[in-house]
């Protein structure tokens, strides 16, 4: 951006724009600008820029956040309501992000790494078994109602507690629909917050879980879960810093 005027800095101006001048400064400055065009029209830009950076932050806008974990890079997003998501799986914050544009193609995604660190933080804690419960908003309102319902259940398990599939299906009203729970869980974007690896098989085997059983069994083992069977997958050890 150039200027021709000297008589000013573009600090002086920015600062002017966000309420940041000194009081001498601003009748001094406005009176200036009303002569300058330079100053006016870089004072106009700058208004232009503030004002999508408010609408930005206090709008409608889906953030995200990485940040390291015994799992390696962890991605979590959130809207105004809520956690949305959260992903270990990715190859790159780009398909993480692309994820969420697909998902909220009318809502800015933007990096925001102060307004995420309370989740940071929550899970730092609980995969150094600090913590056994999140204090963390979640954001369901895009998904259906039968996967609402199921990851609604989930949620309600305490640190530790295991419920069988079928049992899920049974408190959502759906005793027959304990594949369709498997299926729904499975699609859970937003995983060790919504405890889906918390439900397992009516045969104490673990069941699935979306990247690998060998999370399924790190989690449950931070929880103190260790006497219940593997379902066959290799189960490759988990270290936890």
């Amino acid at each position: 951006m150039t200027r021709s005027c000297t008589v000013y800095r573009e600090e002086d101006i920015i600062a002017w724009i966000m309420g940041d001048s000194e009081p001498g400064v601003v009748q001094a400055l406005a009176e200036h600008m009303a002569v300058c065009r330079a100053c006016r029209e870089q004072a106009a830009e700058y208004r232009v820029l503030h004002r999508c950076e408010n609408d930005l932050r206090n709008g409608p806008v889906i953030r995200w956040r990485r940040f390291d974990s015994p799992f390696g890079p962890m991605r979590v997003a959130a809207s105004a309501a809520g956690l949305v998501g959260l992903s270990w799986q990715d190859e790159s914050d780009e398909a993480f992000v692309a994820g969420l544009e697909r998902r909220y193609p009318s809502t800015p995604v933007v990096c925001d790494t102060d307004r995420l660190a309370p989740t940071e933080e929550q899970l730092t804690e609980y995969f150094g078994r600090r913590r056994p419960r999140f204090d963390l908003f979640v954001d369901l309102t895009d998904l259906g109602d039968f996967q609402r319902a199921v990851l609604d259940a989930a949620s309600g398990l305490d640190f530790g507690e295991t419920v069988t599939y079928t049992e899920i299906a049974r408190r959502i009203g759906r005793p027959r629909a304990s594949r369709a729970v498997g299926n729904a869980l499975g699609r859970n974007p937003i995983p060790i917050i919504v405890p889906c690896h918390r439900v397992i098989r009516t045969d104490r085997t673990l069941g699935g879980y979306t990247g690998g059983l060998r999370y399924k069994r790190a989690l449950l083992d931070i929880e103190g879960r260790t006497d219940l069977l593997p379902s066959g997958e290799s189960q490759m050890e988990m270290p936890l810093r």
